[in-house]
């Protein structure tokens, strides 16, 4: 077999696994470690002009958002930095998709195909071909593009190093690392993983063993985890506690209460997410995916789904439990930038969760953002009102026309056969009663003049 030897600018995967956690760390010193990143990856462009496109991509983005934090360049200047970087991903994947669809990565489960989201592309069309998009709104697509990135690239190069590893033998190949693959088995894995904890946590709940602050099982389940590719399957445990919806009570009614599954489930979630902060902002998104989706077999203000999913949103954003993991997640703090979301596609939900989160006089530019909250609320009842009125104006509309219809006599089209004393329909042109007058055809209403 004919060995291919393949140049790198990494040294081994051990940097770039480095480097994938300096790019996406969010610590204290997140400022410091993500420059050094972005250097070293612009360092080896200069070395090897032919980088990964995702992993040059990961940089300039980054470097996009450090640019950003340090409040130096003017509001035009960062919206052409965030712009450049936004549209350069996105051609550039959008031009290598159908080469990636037809030669897929080894750690592609099978029937997996390429997601990239439309909104991305849409974006893409504004900065190219209309106007430029607000700083905000490309803030927003350099963030759901290293979401995206994270996701679909750096989150399966453990997978892809171990599957590496087993195939040439080159070190100790990461356990069950063939079986990694399979999509299935990865998550009826940590579907048990999660069974086995709430019956645990239960345990615990009732010796009275298991305390807020600190759980055994927590800490058994969260450990497991962390040993199977944390950083490949956190999307699976995100999809499973969220989209499946593991974190809400069994034919939960609207209006119950949600307590039972905050002193069950947030223990577990704390530890993860302090092992894996990412995992904080992707169970959020879904969180707010689903609270904001079309109406099933039930209005949306009295959906109970809906409901538990706000009562879990309030519950992370802003009890005392969640701080230290709110700290970790973001730099400028999540409920901040949340509350930009959330008045961006201000729905019944979000503007009852936002309503709900300025209710705290401690939060950061609260008062800037209590007009903001007013504004969006005398929008939402002001859309209610037209609504009413057009549907009052409708109604009035309708019962004019009826009652029009009531005092102008029927035209009984039917004539008496006087033969056989049947009634018949006349056929054929009708002299139709209205409310104007009849005239002669040919003749020119009045007012009306020749055109000369």
């Amino acid at each position: 077999m004919t060995v291919r030897f393949v140049v790198t600018p990494w040294r081994d995967s051990d940097e770039l696994l480095q480097l994938r956690r300096d790019l996406y760390n969010p610590g204290v010193d997140a400022g410091d470690r993500r420059q050094c990143a972005v250097n070293k990856v612009f360092a080896w462009r200069v070395r090897k002009q032919e980088l990964p496109l995702l992993l040059e991509s990961t940089a300039d983005l980054v470097d996009a958002v450090l640019q950003d934090e340090r409040n130096v360049l003017p509001h035009n200047s960062l919206r052409l930095l965030y712009s450049t970087a936004v549209s350069r991903f996105i051609t550039g994947i959008s031009d290598t998709q159908t080469e990636l669809a037809r030669s897929r990565p080894v750690w592609f489960a099978p029937g997996t195909t390429l997601q990239f989201p439309q909104s991305l592309l849409e974006t893409r069309h504004c900065i190219v071909h209309r106007h430029l998009p607000t700083l905000y709104e490309l803030k927003r697509a350099a963030k759901e593009s290293l979401d995206w990135l994270w996701e679909w690239y750096w989150s399966h190069l453990d997978i892809a190093f171990a599957a590496d590893k087993q195939r040439g033998g080159g070190g100790a190949p990461h356990e069950n690392a063939g079986q990694a693959i399979s999509s299935k088995e990865v998550k009826d894995r940590v579907q048990s993983l999660l069974k086995t904890y709430v019956r645990e946590r239960k345990s615990e709940i009732k010796t009275r063993q298991g305390k807020r602050d600190g759980s055994k099982a927590a800490d058994a389940a969260v450990a497991s985890f962390c040993f199977h590719n944390p950083a490949a399957n956190q999307g699976v445990l995100a999809a499973l506690l969220v989209d499946d919806k593991a974190l809400l009570p069994a034919d939960r009614k609207f209006g119950t209460s949600m307590s039972g599954a905050f002193l069950i489930w947030t223990p577990f979630l704390r530890a993860v997410t302090a092992a894996l902060p990412p995992l904080l902002d992707i169970m959020v998104t879904r969180m707010l995916a689903i609270m904001n989706g079309s109406p099933r077999n039930s209005s949306t203000e009295d959906h109970p789904v809906r409901e538990a999913l706000y009562l879990w949103l309030l519950h992370i954003l802003s009890s005392g439990e969640w701080r230290e993991a709110r700290k970790k997640t973001s730099q400028h703090g999540v409920v901040t930038e949340l509350l930009g979301t959330l008045f961006t596609s201000p729905t019944y939900w979000n503007l009852r969760l936002a309503r709900a989160l300025l209710e705290n006089e401690d939060l950061p530019d609260r008062a800037a953002w209590m007009p903001v909250l007013e504004a969006a609320t005398s929008e939402d009842a002001m859309e209610v009102d037209g609504e009413r009125g057009a549907s009052a104006t409708a109604v009035g509309e309708d019962t004019e026309v009826e009652n029009m219809a009531t005092a102008l006599p029927a035209s009984e089209n039917t004539v008496t056969n006087g033969n056989s004393g049947r009634i018949e329909k006349l056929r054929g042109p009708q002299k139709v009663v209205g409310l104007w007058r009849p005239q002669p055809i040919g003749v020119w209403p009045k007012g009306w003049e020749d055109d000369s």
